[in-house]
């Protein structure tokens, strides 16, 4: 192993021990907790690409192999949670290593080095791209693709023309974005190294043109494989309001990180596109950088330490550029690329060597009040870097009510009252089934039947987070007939459902206006006519009855039962809650109609209570509960 790769591994060995101890809370439970802070809340990403490691490899668009082959394997092994977790936290060393090598290939001193290794590995942009985006959080692929194309730049060869091609193949492999990114800056880092190193050393168009060519032939098989892997896939085209949205804000690149312990909350906020807006470069990094660029414009030509500073600078410069650039996203829908604002991590990347520079410069300066403004602003750059580990993590799952059901046994059946969404669709695989999210058939856990369904259906409880306005309802109010408390969290709590299931159910309701709530109960008014369909799940016929809580609108009101096209009861409603008793009625095995008819005319509900309500009403159906009295032969 020759010195530079020993050096390296040092630096990552160190930055291995750094991660492990900022990660120690995810390490405890690798299999149920993320790492890295939530930003912007409980978002789809990392649950996608995790379903995608325990499922077929599919050689599409969206297969992103140098990133997502491994965690097939590790899933295979330690699961797609812990698999997913030992990708990202693999990318933190292996960034510091990829650094370090590019910034002693630049002639930056190894201290400097691996301080620029450090603050690239363990920068605001890379705290938050692990934390949802393990694809953009393999940074590693980027330094290692300039160290290749600048080496082949130096000295073309068989062997630094394959190294390059190979490196260009891992950009564009393991992160699309990665590949978009290298394809934009590759001409400022050819043109810009060609002017600070090669055009008065032997051979210099000769050694460009060989790099160009071997460029243009891996761009070119690029392209074939990402066409090839793109036929019969389906267009992801972004509008200019997204594209907006998800570009860099400049001052965001001086702003504290969200994951500051101190000063995150100072500009946290709500915006949606928050996450990408974590380029904090930090005041310290940008002193040291901008003492670098003065140094290189006062003794250009003089000192050989400061000649990669205008390569770095250029680089830099185009980054941020396209980090906050609209122009070109304004002309129309742009495939696949919205988050301009990833072109940060390559002005990180600049920005860390360039203050390494700085750093350097200033320390062989030898003047006491020099090397102590460089202690000082190192200080200072770890604590602009610093992290807290107890907050870089959360549990897999939403709630600590779900985790509660995980630890149950096999035979819980949970029903989150949470709506089924892409942002929520993990949790049902996460449960291994046990906890099944809320279908669009159901509007809302608060509605009547939604208890007696519940039981009928196998559920054994009903999972309710506080912070939706179901929680709020079921919270301020005491726990509704056939539920009981079985556990309470800070964020949600679990309702055992304790009603039995019967034979006979109400399946379904038409011609019901939408729920409605109070403090006491909830409820849905009916027009004219109103029906249900009834279902007896036996083989026999069955007496039954069905007690609902009901109230007339305005007035008293008669209710004409029919089941199945015959009249079978009458009865009267007055204008106050009350339950009322429907039946016996001889139901037949199947699905049957129960449909009740309004005699007197609805009123709108404007011309008595002069709210703008035009809903004509008549009767409000509150909950319901079926009892069976006996069988017939």
């Amino acid at each position: 192993m020759t010195a530079r790769a020993t050096e390296a591994a040092a630096v990552a060995a160190s930055a291995s021990l750094l991660t492990l101890v900022i990660a120690a809370p995810v390490l405890r439970s690798p299999s149920e907790r993320l790492f890295g802070m939530e930003i912007v809340g409980r978002h789809y990403d990392p649950f996608t690409v995790m379903e995608q490691f325990i499922g077929p490899i599919r050689w599409t668009a969206f297969l992103q192999p140098v990133s997502d082959l491994p965690g097939h394997v590790l899933a295979a092994w330690v699961g797609p949670v812990a698999s997913y977790n030992v990708l990202v936290l693999l990318s933190f060393p292996l960034v510091a290593a990829a650094v370090y090598l590019l910034a002693r290939h630049c002639t930056i001193a190894p201290a400097a080095a691996a301080g620029a290794a450090f603050a690239a590995a363990f920068s605001p942009f890379h705290f938050a791209q692990a934390a949802y985006h393990l694809h953009v959080a393999q940074l590693q692929w980027m330094p290692l693709y300039l160290l290749a194309l600048w080496r082949c730049l130096d000295r073309p060869s068989w062997s630094r023309a394959i190294i390059l091609t190979l490196a260009i193949a891992a950009v564009l492999l393991s992160n699309f974005y990665g590949g978009l990114i290298a394809a934009v800056i590759t001409p400022v880092a050819v043109a810009a190294y060609w002017w600070v190193h090669m055009r008065h050393s032997p051979s210099p168009l000769r050694r460009a043109g060989i790099t160009v060519m071997v460029l243009a032939v891996a761009a070119a098989a690029g392209a074939a494989y990402t066409l090839a892997a793109a036929a019969n896939q389906t267009a992801v085209d972004f509008t200019p309001g997204d594209v907006l949205r998800y570009r860099a804000v400049w001052w965001r690149y001086v702003a504290p990180p969200v994951a500051h312990p101190w000063l995150g909350d100072v500009l946290r906020g709500g915006d949606p596109g928050l996450l990408e807006q974590q380029l904090s470069i930090g005041w310290s990094v940008l002193v040291l950088s901008v003492v670098a660029v003065a140094g290189w414009l006062r003794h250009r030509g003089t000192a050989a330490e400061l000649s990669h500073v205008p390569l770095f600078a250029a680089i830099a410069l185009v980054a941020f550029g396209c980090s906050i650039s609209a122009t070109t996203m304004l002309a129309g829908p742009l495939p696949m690329f919205r988050a301009y604002a990833r072109f940060g991590g390559v002005v990180q990347l600049m920005m860390a060597l360039l203050a390494a520079v700085g750093a350097q410069w200033m320390w062989r300066s030898r003047r006491a009040a020099a090397r102590g403004a460089v202690l000082v602003l190192v200080v200072l750059t770890v604590f602009e870097y610093a992290v807290l580990p107890s907050a870089m993590w959360r549990d897999v799952l939403p709630t600590a009510a779900h985790r509660w059901a995980t630890r149950q046994g096999a035979s819980v059946h949970v029903f989150d009252c949470y709506p089924y969404s892409r942002e929520s669709q993990s949790v049902q695989w996460l449960t291994a089934g046990r906890v099944i999210l809320r279908e669009r058939s159901v509007g809302d856990c608060r509605e009547p039947g939604v208890i007696a369904m519940l039981a009928d259906t196998g559920f054994t409880h009903m999972l309710v987070r506080h912070n939706t306005a179901e929680g709020k309802w079921f919270d301020g109010r005491p726990t509704p007939a056939g539920l009981q408390l079985a556990a309470r969290f800070d964020d949600a709590e679990v309702l055992a459902v304790i009603e039995s299931p019967s034979l006979i159910r109400t399946t379904d309701v038409y011609a019901f206006y939408p729920a409605e709530f109070d403090d006491t109960w909830s409820w849905r008014w009916m027009g004219a006519q109103a029906s249900w369909t009834v279902a007896n799940s036996s083989a026999r016929t069955l007496l039954a009855s069905v007690d609902v809580d009901m109230n007339a609108f305005h007035q008293t009101r008669r209710l004409t039962v029919v089941l199945d096209g015959t009249t079978v009861q009458d009865i009267i409603i007055e204008p106050h809650r009350s339950v009322q008793r429907i039946g016996p009625l001889v139901i037949r095995p199947g699905d049957h109609a129960l449909v009740f008819r309004a005699d007197q005319s609805p009123v709108a509900a404007d011309e008595v209570m002069h709210n703008g309500d035009p809903r004509p009403l008549s009767v409000a159906f509150g909950d319901w509960r079926w009892s069976i009295g006996g069988s017939q032969p």
